[in-house]
């Protein structure tokens, strides 16, 4: 099952609190083709039931984790061809494809997916079930999983606000790169603050996406999808990041609350999928 949301949690204005993280084996395709995890699907039927918030969004990022480089393209392809045609008839909701540069688990590709509630999350799923097109394609993929798909993740996350939100004039981020980053850090405690938007403006650091997760491992920690022009923008703006005075003092005001520096846990480095929306 899910990891339920910790009680009292709170996710504040423009910012992701990740619910639950779903991890399915290499033969288990995404919830997008039908075949959602049954734990996954009871759970979002109890949030779905709960009062809805007029301002909060659904997010999902769907993690396709492939056994060899040989094999991105037909999952592209597969993505390209079946899963986003499909998902088009449905939903109108912005998306995003991004394939992995540099991560734990290259060859990576994510499909990142916004709702407006888990009730929409549900229904969703249940017309891609039904479509012909996505069971046959469903069932070609399924038949060489073994040898595609080495693993499958899934996260939601619940949005308030604009958090997902590429800027304007975004074509230009085709030729850039994306991070995804996450900080473990005490602090903070339900969700960054305002100090250090204010620190990542000043140094160049757009997020599109922040998340604040709900339950695992480096508790708390925030996770961030940030667009870069490129990989030398990327490093500057970091740079510009360490060297602000207020970045300095959230790190001392850290360790003199919580005896620890804010962290950063994970990151990984993408670029958007040739045929992906730009949001």
């Amino acid at each position: 099952m899910p990891p339920a949301l910790a009680p009292g949690a709170r996710a504040r204005s423009k910012t992701t609190l990740v619910l639950f993280m779903n991890q399915m084996n290499r033969r288990s395709i995404l919830s997008w083709l039908g075949v959602m995890a049954a734990g996954t699907v009871a759970s979002l039927r109890a949030r779905a039931d709960a009062p809805p918030r007029k301002d909060a969004r659904i997010l999902s990022f769907e993690s396709f984790r492939v056994a060899h480089p040989d094999h991105v393209q037909s999952l592209h392809t597969y993505l390209e061809s079946g899963v986003l045609p499909a998902l088009r008839q449905v939903h109108a909701g912005p998306r995003m494809v991004f394939e992995a540069l540099v991560a734990p688990h290259a060859p990576e590709v994510l499909l990142l997916s916004s709702f407006s509630s888990f009730e929409e999350v549900l229904e969703v799923n249940s017309k891609m079930a039904a479509n012909v097109g996505t069971r046959r394609t469903r069932a070609g993929l399924e038949s060489a999983s073994a040898a595609v798909l080495e693993d499958v993740q899934s996260q939601l996350m619940t949005v308030l606000g604009d958090t997902f939100c590429a800027p304007a004039g975004s074509q230009h981020l085709r030729a850039g790169v994306f991070e995804l980053r996450s900080y473990h850090a005490a602090a903070w405690q339900n969700a960054p603050p305002a100090a250090v938007s204010a620190i990542f403006a000043r140094a160049g650091v757009q997020p599109i996406v922040n998340a604040a997760t709900a339950a695992g491992e480096h508790m708390p920690k925030f996770t961030y999808l940030i667009p870069f022009e490129s990989l030398a923008a990327r490093q500057e703006a970091w740079a510009r990041v360490d060297a602000d005075p207020a970045w300095a003092e959230l790190q001392r005001d850290s360790i003199a609350k919580c005896g620890a520096r804010v962290k950063v846990t994970a990151k990984s480095i993408y670029k958007l999928a040739p045929y992906s929306p730009v949001a």
